[in-house]
C-alpha cells in the first residue's frame, strides 16, 4: 500500500483527503516509479475546486465520447491531484525501450489531472506513460525537476503560437511565477527583449533573471512603453484579468497576444489561448537542459512535506497568486 492525495467532491483546499493505494502494474508502454517530489500548479486548485471553465472542458469530452453520460457521478471520484513529478523507475513495462529500474527521471502527467482524469502525481507510487517522462539530469536535484514539467511545457507552447522571435519585445505578466519566471529566463535566452510585469517588490528579481520590470496596477500601459523604448511586439498574459485588453491597447493584433487565462471576450477579440496544448513533445526535454546547464534558473518558493496539512497549506499559500517561483512537495 501506498499513500496518495485525492478528493471525493469539488471544494477548497477541504476536500483533499490522505488514502491508501493499492501496489499498481505496469501495462504495455507504462513505467512505475517511486516518487520523491511533486511540483505544484495554479490550475490544480481550480481543478479540485470544480472551476465552471474546466467542467465545460468535461462537458466537451462527454459530447466526444458520448458513453461519459451515463456514468454515475460517484465513478468519477476518486481523484488525484498534481500533475508534474521526479522520481526513481522501479517496474518498466512491456514495450518500453530506453529506460531501466532504477532511472531518475521526471516528467508531467498530460492531460492530467484534469477533471476527466482520475490521476494524479501527489503519490507516493505513480504508474505514467513512458512518453510522459524523460530522464533527470544528475546536476537536478529531485525538487527542481518535479518543479519543471507543466511550466516547461507551458512557455515553450505559448512562445511557439505567438510565433517569439529573437527580434520581439515582449510584455509577460505575472512575470515572477512559476511559469512567468521560466518563460521571462526562456524568452531572454532565445534573443528577445523582455518586460516582465510583477509588484515593485519583485523588480530586482526579474532584473537577475534579465527583463525589464514594470509595476502592475493603474498606468501599467505608459510604465511598459516607457521601458519598451519601441514598439511592442508580443505579450503572454500568464494572470488573466485585464492583460490581454493591455496588449490590445498596446497597438498589438490577436495573434501577437497569448492568455494562459481563456476568456470569451478574449478569444472573440482574436487572443490566442495557448500554452501546454501547444507543446510539442521535445519541449521538456530542451527546458531541463537549459536549467541542467544553468540557463535557466528555477526559485523554489517554498518546499512542503507529504503530509495532508502540508499540501492543504501548499495549495493555500498557491492560491494567494503572490508565489515568486514555484512550490514543490517532497517525498523523500
Amino acid at each position: 500500500m501506498s499513500r496518495v492525495i485525492q478528493y471525493r467532491k469539488f471544494g477548497g483546499t477541504e476536500v483533499l483527503e490522505m488514502d491508501q493505494a493499492a501496489e499498481q502494474a505496469v501495462e504495455q508502454d507504462e513505467v512505475r516509479l517511486a516518487v520523491k517530489a511533486v511540483g505544484l500548479n495554479p490550475v490544480e486548485a481550480k481543478t479540485f475546486a470544480g472551476d465552471r471553465r474546466l467542467r465545460a472542458v468535461e462537458v466537451v469530452q462527454r459530447l466526444i465520447h458520448p458513453g461519459r453520460w451515463f456514468e454515475p457521478a460517484a465513478s468519477r471520484f476518486p481523484r488525484g491531484v498534481a500533475r508534474d513529478f521526479a522520481g526513481v523507475i522501479d517496474a518498466v513495462g512491456p514495450g518500453v525501450t530506453g529506460f531501466a529500474i532504477g532511472d531518475e527521471v521526471l516528467g508531467t502527467l498530460r492531460g492530467a489531472p484534469g477533471l476527466g482524469s482520475k490521476k494524479g502525481a501527489l503519490a507516493e507510487e505513480l504508474v505514467a506513460p513512458a512518453s510522459d517522462v524523460i530522464l533527470k539530469p544528475q546536476e537536478l536535484s529531485f525538487e527542481v525537476a518535479a518543479s519543471l514539467g507543466v511550466a516547461a511545457q507551458t512557455a515553450c507552447g505559448a512562445f511557439r503560437q505567438i510565433d517569439l522571435t529573437a527580434a520581439d519585445v515582449v510584455v509577460i505578466s505575472a512575470a515572477s511565477g512559476g511559469v512567468g519566471s521560466l518563460a521571462v529566463q526562456l524568452a531572454v535566452h532565445r534573443g528577445a527583449t523582455v518586460i516582465g510585469i510583477a509588484s515593485e517588490r519583485n523588480a530586482d528579481y526579474l532584473r537577475s533573471l534579465g527583463a525589464i520590470p514594470v509595476t502592475h496596477g493603474e498606468g501599467v500601459k505608459e510604465r511598459v512603453l516607457a521601458a519598451a523604448l519601441g514598439p511592442v511586439t508580443k505579450l503572454l498574459d500568464c494572470y488573466g484579468g485585464e492583460y490581454v485588453k493591455l496588449g490590445f491597447a498596446l497597438g498589438l493584433p490577436g495573434r501577437a497576444i497569448g492568455t494562459l487565462v481563456p476568456s470569451p471576450g478574449a478569444i472573440i477579440k482574436g487572443a490566442q489561448f495557448t500554452g501546454s496544448r501547444h507543446a510539442q513533445p521535445e519541449d521538456l526535454q530542451e527546458v531541463v537542459n537549459l536549467v541542467a546547464n544553468g540557463t535557466i534558473k528555477i526559485a523554489l518558493a517554498h518546499v512542503y512535506p507529504f503530509t495532508l496539512d502540508s499540501v492543504r497549506a501548499a495549495y493555500t499559500e498557491q492560491n494567494t497568486g503572490h508565489v515568486r517561483g514555484k512550490l514543490v512537495v517532497s517525498l523523500s
